[in-house]
Formats: C-alpha cells, structure tokens, sequence
C-alpha cells in the first residue's frame, strides 16, 4: 500500500470529511424495509420516522447523476 495521501495536511483531510457531511445534509435517501415508508434526511443511523423499527436503508443520493 502507498504511503502517498492525497491530502498534504490533516487541515485538508478535515475539510474534506466537512465536504461530504455538508453534501450529504438533507440528501440521504431512507427506506424502512419493515413498513416500507422512504424520506430524505441528514444522518445514517437513525430509526424509522413513520413506524420506529432501526431497519432502515440509507443512501447518499448525491452520489448518483440526475439524469
């Protein structure tokens, strides 16, 4: 494995982790595989907002092209 990162500092390193919290704000796509209700929200792990249960599929939707 390359001892080379593409950050030259744990400055840049931070900002990037900032970048992709800030892409993801609003723009992860849950579905509940218990009830089967789906919603936009800001964070990974987190429960059901419609019936509660933790089985929840998270997306980053800006991961993938409009078109």
């Amino acid at each position: 494995m390359s001892d080379n990162l593409p950050f030259q500092n744990p400055d840049q390193l931070q900002q990037w982790h900032q970048g992709i919290k800030d892409a993801n704000r609003n723009n992860i796509f849950c579905h509940c595989r218990a009830c089967g209700y789906e919603w936009m929200d800001s964070v990974f792990d987190i429960k059901c907002v419609k019936c509660n249960s933790k089985d929840v599929e998270s997306i980053s939707s800006w991961q993938f092209p409009d078109d």
